[in-house]
């Protein structure tokens, strides 16, 4: 049984210094009461609307009210993470009444179902487009509540096709957000960006900015931040100091935009592996910031090491990027793997995997799956699964992932997951996903399926599935659907295979022959590989030749997605800023056509 609520009650007086004091120093994130605010000063601006201190701390006290009404102190409630200032008191009115907010993405309904149900979520918000305080309670009637320790719940990727949910405590998430603020300052006159994804752990940075250094955060409105173009412009217009994002996104704004921003300070690179061509692109592009190289996960739960790039320094960086050295509240060692090692075991050489120690970590997953592991010294430590390099100068260096996880431009999902999501469509006897990265670090997903014998599923079902179930932003580019006499997909011998050779199991899919083909010739495939790639990419067909990519559709992402497919198709690496020169599908294959014997990059 489900009922929705509307705040009720007098006006307030959104002036009042009682009540910025009262939200946020009573709230469960001391980080946020250490600096009282002036009520009457401006926190946020959202596209042309400006929101004080106090203003905001009115809508979060009427989110207070209906948990309180309900009696969801220390229940999980589930909050829609949105880019815009309803997010932002729904956060904050949740921890100053001491509930837990588990932070849903912009998903299908299934992801969502099961988010809700792996956390036991008594309460979800609808979207913001109603009311801020708009709640659906679902079920309040089992003992379900949260320790006092309980920040917020974040969301990864699991292997089972469901969503595997990460319970963050409230003092690892107040050690990393203060370590973070007091390693990168900031103050009253920085104007910090809000373009991280919602709800990623990058984006929780800059929302408790204001409070916590005084800065003022922008808000662009949705199609400014899901077109680099307009982003670019955006940054400049509102003199923006302080830029987060991945390190795809940053390219893509750098090479969107005919000119440097000025007013950028500090940028920092997150999400993703920093490559040597983002790192370049992001100098030119913000010629008098400090690049910041982060380095962090979900589970620890923010950043935990950092890696500094001081103003032009950046136009001549090389792979690999160092992800730097520990803040100042994590514990970090590498465990080696001495059959890797080259015999090294200790000092500047060693390479092993990266573990955290638990101090600076997440309390643990929900559904009980272990997150840490006890030493023989009795430390508990988290493993991140990457494997990392100490430099002579002592900074770390990322090298490679341990296992399938990936990160497709800012977003970690496990290929299992997909996998598994993928199985779940009628008539599939089995599904492999793939990664490829090209030199820019520009990532995308390539699914392969096998149907049944007698079974008629196609792509488009299959990817109808996986919409509902996987976060967007790694749905695969391309979704090929086999007969099972074909390929036997996951058979005994199969989970034996490294990753790299389970691709080539499948064949090699890019075009051979492609110098050889006719000139006439040439020109239908090129064709047909720029028109399918699109097609798959937004999951539909008849996409106007000459219509704008955003016009069609695409987001910067997806448009990130469609040219690393093109890529792939060709056996070419493909420049992504092509598609801003070139911004209709007719000119973009026109231009491959009459270059693809140049160094298309």
């Amino acid at each position: 049984m489900s009922r929705r609520d509307e705040p009720t009650g007098p006006a307030r007086d959104t002036t009042s210094t009682a009540v910025t004091t009262t939200t946020y120093a009573d709230t469960s994130l001391g980080v946020l009461g250490r600096a009282p605010r002036d009520p009457g000063r401006v926190a946020l601006v959202h596209e042309d609307r400006e929101l004080t201190f106090g203003e905001l701390a009115a809508l979060g006290a009427d989110v207070g009210e209906v948990v309180r009404r309900h009696r969801l102190e220390r229940r999980v409630v589930g909050v829609p993470a949105e880019r815009g200032p309803e997010f932002v008191a729904r956060l904050l009115g949740l921890w100053g009444a001491g509930a837990v907010p588990a932070i849903l993405g912009d998903w299908g309904r299934e992801r969502v179902r099961g988010a809700l149900a792996v956390t036991g979520a008594a309460a979800v918000f609808a979207p913001s487009s109603t009311s801020t305080a708009d709640l659906e309670v679902l079920d309040t009637s089992r003992d379900g509540r949260a320790g006092d320790d309980v920040s917020h719940v974040l969301f990864t990727s699991g292997t089972t096709g469901r969503p595997k949910g990460i319970v963050v405590g409230r003092a690892a998430f107040e050690a990393a957000c203060a370590a973070f603020f007091e390693e990168l300052p900031m103050d009253e006159s920085d104007r910090i960006a809000f373009l991280s994804r919602p709800g990623h752990d990058p984006s929780l940075r800059e929302l408790i900015a204001p409070w916590v250094t005084g800065a003022t955060l922008y808000v662009p409105g949705s199609r400014t931040a899901g077109d680099a173009r307009l982003a670019a412009d955006w940054l400049a217009a509102h003199s923006v100091t302080v830029l987060q994002g991945s390190p795809v996104l940053l390219q893509l704004m750098a090479g969107a935009s005919p000119r440097p921003v000025q007013s950028l300070r500090l940028v920092c690179s997150v999400g993703a592996r920093l490559t040597a061509a983002a790192l370049r692109a992001t100098a030119r592009f913000a010629p008098r910031a400090t690049i910041v190289n982060c380095y962090g996960a979900s589970e620890t739960p923010q950043v935990v090491c950092v890696h500094r790039v001081p103003p032009g320094q950046g136009v001549t960086g090389e792979d690999p990027i160092p992800i730097g050295r520990p803040l100042g509240h994590a514990t970090l060692r590498i465990v080696p793997e001495p059959a890797q090692n080259g015999g090294v075991s200790d000092g500047a050489g060693l390479e092993g995997r990266l573990q955290v120690e638990s101090s600076a970590c997440a309390l643990g997953y929900t559904g009980g799956a272990p997150l840490l592991t006890t030493d023989q010294d009795g430390r508990r430590w988290y493993d991140t699964g990457d494997v990392v390099r100490l430099l002579p100068d002592g900074d770390l260096c990322f090298l490679r992932r341990a296992d399938r996880q990936v990160q497709v431009n800012g977003t970690r999902v496990e290929l299992d997951e997909i996998e598994g999501a993928a199985a779940l469509a009628p008539g599939v006897a089995g599904a492999v996903a793939t990664f490829v990265e090209d030199g820019a670090g520009v990532g995308t997903v390539r699914l392969t399926v096998v149907r049944r014998p007698g079974a008629a599923v196609d792509g488009e079902e299959v990817r109808a599935v996986l919409r509902d179930r996987l976060d967007p932003a790694v749905m695969p580019s391309s979704i090929e659907v086999r007969d099972e006499a074909r390929n036997d997909a996951r058979n005994d011998s199969w989970d034996d295979e490294p990753g790299e050779d389970r691709a080539d199991a499948w064949g090699d899919e890019r075009s051979d022959g492609w110098d050889d083909e006719p000139g006439e010739d040439q020109a239908g495939k090129l064709w047909a590989v720029v028109e399918e790639s699109a097609r798959s990419v937004l999951g539909r067909s008849g996409i106007d030749p000459d219509g704008g990519f955003f016009e069609a559709g695409f987001t910067s992402m997806s448009l990130m997605r469609f040219v690393s497919e093109v890529s792939i198709r060709l056996g070419r690496e493909i420049s992504p800023v092509l598609v801003f020169r070139y911004p209709t599908l007719r000119a973009f294959a026109d231009h491959l056509r009459e270059t693809l014997d140049d160094d298309l990059t």
